[in-house]
């Protein structure tokens, strides 16, 4: 499937920091959305390891953490389809007294496939002029974090606008980006009905969700923060046991329904087959060892 991820977001651009002590109105919760960036959390350049992850989410200290992963499949045999992040972060929510629930929607593996199968060349062009332009200034940023840069607001606008402009102009690519609108629009409403009367809320997705996630969640009525950088970089790895036992588990059952010997929907096989999971999930588990 087509994604764009973070391919923009880690291109060294530098956002001012924001500050989240500016409190919502009596009654009204505060809302925070930090975004991860799946695989490459394993790489030292950036400066931004799932460890520092899991420092931020402590110190934003929330009553309930929203995740990138489906509710159906949130404890079963499919969740290590979903971003490792999403289980270190339910596995670690007893640990920081936080409630972890699973918020996230996805389009179904077939429809996305046929759009993606005649995938509109020039948006596809319009993509790789974006990608080229901002790869070439991949290293130039003096950021202590690539956190930073992720959420930075002139980098928020970027991403904003190849999903706004270049995207979602095209009926055929929004349905190949897994019908990109309807999907950040559930997220938002999944986790503000999940959330109950918390009043501390961070949703941790992948980091080119951040402006479509904030604007779903204004459309509700709330307005979200995207926090600063509170950890320093450690540049470790390491993980709690419980949370590699959980990931090994994922990594089993994913080896299993690749190789027929867990059932499951065509639909989950087609995309565990056709996806990168198995071989991020290894090197998850390798790299936090």
């Amino acid at each position: 499937m087509k994604s764009i991820l973070i391919l923009f977001a880690i291109l060294g651009i530098t956002g001012a920091s924001r500050d989240i002590q500016q409190k919502e109105p009596a009654g009204k919760p505060e809302i925070f959305i930090v975004g991860s960036i799946h695989a490459m959390h394993y790489n030292p350049d950036y400066h931004y390891s799932i460890v520092d992850l899991l420092e931020q989410i402590r110190i934003l200290n929330p009553d309930v953490v929203c995740g990138e992963i489906v509710p159906d499949a949130f404890n079963q045999v499919t969740e290590g389809f979903f971003p490792p992040e999403a289980a270190l972060l339910a596995e670690m929510a007893p640990v920081l007294n936080y409630r972890f629930v699973p918020v996230d929607w996805r389009l179904d593996f077939a429809t996305q496939a046929s759009a993606d199968s005649v995938y509109p060349v020039s948006v596809k062009e319009k993509l790789a002029f974006f990608g080229s332009t901002y790869f070439a200034r991949m290293n130039e940023s003096a950021s202590e974090s690539i956190y930073d840069a992720v959420h930075g607001e002139s980098n928020i606008a970027v991403i904003d606008s190849l999903f706004e402009q270049i995207i979602g102009a095209d009926p055929v690519a929004e349905t190949a980006h897994g019908n990109w609108h309807e999907r950040n629009r559930r997220i938002a409403e999944n986790g503000m009905n999940a959330a109950g009367k918390a009043q501390r809320i961070v949703f941790v997705f992948g980091s080119d969700h951040i402006p479509q996630i904030r604007r779903q969640l204004r459309s509700l009525g709330f307005e979200p923060q995207i926090p600063e950088r509170m950890f320093l970089p450690g540049g470790s790895f390491k993980i709690p046991d419980a949370v590699l036992k959980r990931w090994k588990l994922n990594l089993e059952n994913l080896r299993l329904i690749r190789d027929r010997k867990i059932p499951v929907t065509d639909d989950y096989y087609q995309k565990i087959i056709n996806s990168r999971r198995i071989r991020e999930l290894e090197q998850a588990i390798k790299k936090s060892s």
